[in-house]
């Protein structure tokens, strides 16, 4: 996606929302242009709201640069909520995964088991309130990268999400699930070979 068609984009909707995600892998050398772009984002698109995961690399350097503007115009959405509490401005609104909307759940298993079946004995054993401690950690990070996208309650669903993603396996891990429900959804996903460009 060009600049010009991500900005018509967000010119053309009411309130648009815009994903920073990516993998926590991000080279040292990398997150300064991350926290740039989300920096001048935030500036360029004053009514634009940013949301991420709240995870290591790339979610923290993208969301350090939008709160360097105004943090009340990034919101988190977590695996539960207390989540890497000290990571994150208070001015920055949050929801965890177990303050979700009655239904909320049951809708994101839905929808991750469609794009990331590999995730269904996880999400449906944390949906069904079985799941051991590793698969419950799983499957509540599976489910917040999905109803990053799906959105839920007061949570819209995003315009479009620009990525950091990990150029030798793009697909894998929870920054390819996201995609992958973007793709699913009707986001459009753009990556740094696109948005190094600008």
């Amino acid at each position: 996606m060009t600049y010009e068609t991500f900005s018509h984009l967000l010119a053309s909707t009411e309130l648009p929302v815009v994903l920073l995600e990516g993998t926590r892998a991000l080279p040292d050398s990398d997150a300064p242009k991350l926290t740039a772009l989300a920096t001048w984002l935030a500036r360029t698109f004053p009514t634009v709201r940013f949301r991420t995961g709240n995870a290591t690399g790339s979610d923290q350097a993208f969301a350090a640069g939008v709160a360097s503007v105004d943090p009340a115009r990034i919101e988190y959405v977590l695996p539960y909520a207390g989540h890497r509490k000290g990571q994150r401005s208070a001015e920055s609104p949050a929801m965890g995964l177990d303050e979700m909307p009655p239904g909320a759940v049951d809708a994101a298993v839905a929808t991750t088991v469609a794009v990331s079946p590999k995730y269904r004995r996880a999400t449906e054993s944390y949906r069904d309130q079985k799941s051991c401690h590793r698969e419950r950690a799983i499957a509540q990070m599976i489910l917040r990268d999905t109803v990053k996208v799906t959105g839920a309650g007061q949570l819209a669903r995003p315009t479009a999400g620009i990525f950091y993603v990990n150029a030798e396996s793009p697909g894998d891990g929870g920054t390819g699930h996201t995609m992958r429900v973007c793709q699913a959804k009707g986001v459009p996903t753009i990556t740094q070979f696109q948005w190094m460009e600008w």
